[in-house]
């Protein structure tokens, strides 16, 4: 049975652009779409002879109408959240899997936790440029890397609220089995989402295990727990622990982190008061300006790859994603909670997102050529916009204690 739960929204970043195609999600689809597979991306991101100029190309020009009513695009979440149909939720398995959530038990040195980069205070994210796993102290921007910069991983956390809807298009839910997950979509469903950090030396694993040995060791540590035993037990059946039944377990939890009453939800579905006058401008301008090219459907996302040319920082080595520079289209929701910004966090607020629009060489990607940055004095309106993408409601419970006794979250 699928998890019920209020419609509502919030949301991301500006990031790319193509075409949402109907239906259900299709993986191979979504990773290939209909992704620009330019040459070389170490190109000059900001040249091409169909790169805006300094007047302005790249900025929509005609006053934008404020909506009184939605769009036939414009969609809201999905009233349901589907499960896998061999991992379906219960009251139990959702407690465990929160209970392992904030568990820094499940890294190697005891000290990192899922939690430590996705914190409800943060929306569920770290509001960091680069994520800090292993060694790290601190929460958010305060977070440092006592272990050294081998610490700090490659990429951006993406916030895991509403992650659940992964891969949802227009008119049809995604099979969580195959919701891709991560800037390169490397992984689908949430299950193997939750795994993937465990395995992740700078993320949770740490140097004193090896891939083959983690999770033997986690489930010899939780087996050692007599609420493990009992949570397990009532979760999944008399058995020994297993690595897919932990993993299970944090899949259910976060399919319970969806955002609710949303303003623009609440648009969508007949309320003509959710959005100001700024916010339906917004609206409209993100619309004819080419973003809903890629960022469309009920998650403001296409799920495919696209290749932007988003610089790498000074000395890092040159991340090509899913290969050739491509990474995928990150939803909306929530945008304007989770800044930074594009899979390296390298533009650090929305203005930052808008000039890289403006400059963005438009031979990187077929359906970059349809995108037009908002003007200065557009700018405030599209904010706004994506501000009721962002202002539903998600639980932010922040537990007291975790069953090892250690420190919920780890070393925050």
């Amino acid at each position: 049975m699928p998890n019920v739960r209020p419609s509502g929204c919030s949301w991301l970043v500006l990031l790319t652009t193509l075409a949402l195609s109907s239906g259900a999600c299709d993986p191979a689809a979504l990773a290939g779409g209909r992704a620009s597979q330019a040459s070389d991306p170490s190109d000059d991101t900001t040249g091409g002879d169909n790169a805006p100029d300094e007047a302005g190309d790249g900025a929509a020009d005609s006053p934008a109408q404020a909506p009184t009513t939605p769009g036939a695009g414009d969609t809201a979440l999905p009233s349901s959240v589907v499960d896998p149909a061999d991992n379906p939720t219960s009251p139990a398995k959702v407690t465990l899997g929160r209970q392992l959530f904030w568990d820094p038990i499940l890294s190697g040195d005891r000290d990192v936790a899922c939690a430590s980069c996705h914190h409800p205070s943060l929306a569920y994210a770290d509001a960091r440029r680069l994520s800090i796993g292993v060694g790290g102290i601190g929460l958010g921007r305060a977070r440092t890397a006592t272990g050294g910069a081998e610490t700090i991983t490659t990429r951006n956390a993406m916030t895991i609220l509403d992650a659940a809807f992964n891969g949802t298009v227009t008119g049809a839910a995604c099979d969580p089995t195959t919701a891709p997950m991560f800037w390169d979509s490397r992984v689908t469903s949430l299950e193997e989402q939750a795994r993937g950090p465990i395995l992740s030396a700078g993320e949770m694993r740490g140097a004193a295990f090896d891939a083959a040995q983690i999770f033997p060791e986690v489930i010899a540590r939780l087996e050692a727990i007599p609420e493990y035993v009992t949570g397990f037990e009532v979760s999944f059946g008399p058995g020994p622990i297993t690595d897919t039944a932990i993993v299970q377990a944090i899949a259910a939890f976060e399919r319970t982190l969806v955002d609710a009453g949303s303003s623009y939800d609440r648009f969508v579905q007949g309320d003509a008061t959710a959005l100001s006058a700024s916010q339906r401008r917004g609206m409209a301008v993100f619309e004819r300006g080419g973003c809903a090219t890629c960022h469309s459907g009920p998650m403001f996302s296409d799920y495919k790859l696209h290749r932007l040319g988003v610089p790498d920082p000074p000395g890092a080595a040159r991340d090509l994603g899913a290969g050739g520079g491509t990474f995928r289209t990150p939803s909306l929701r929530n945008v304007t909670r989770t800044a930074p910004y594009m899979h390296n966090g390298a533009l650090v607020d929305l203005d930052q997102v808008f000039g890289f629009y403006a400059r963005v060489d438009r031979r990187l990607d077929p359906d970059l050529a349809r995108v037009r940055a908002p003007t200065p004095q557009e700018a405030a309106d599209v904010k706004a916009f994506l501000g009721a993408l962002s202002d539903g409601t998600f639980d932010t419970t922040v537990p007291t204690s975790v069953p090892s006794g250690l420190t919920p979250g780890g070393a925050l």
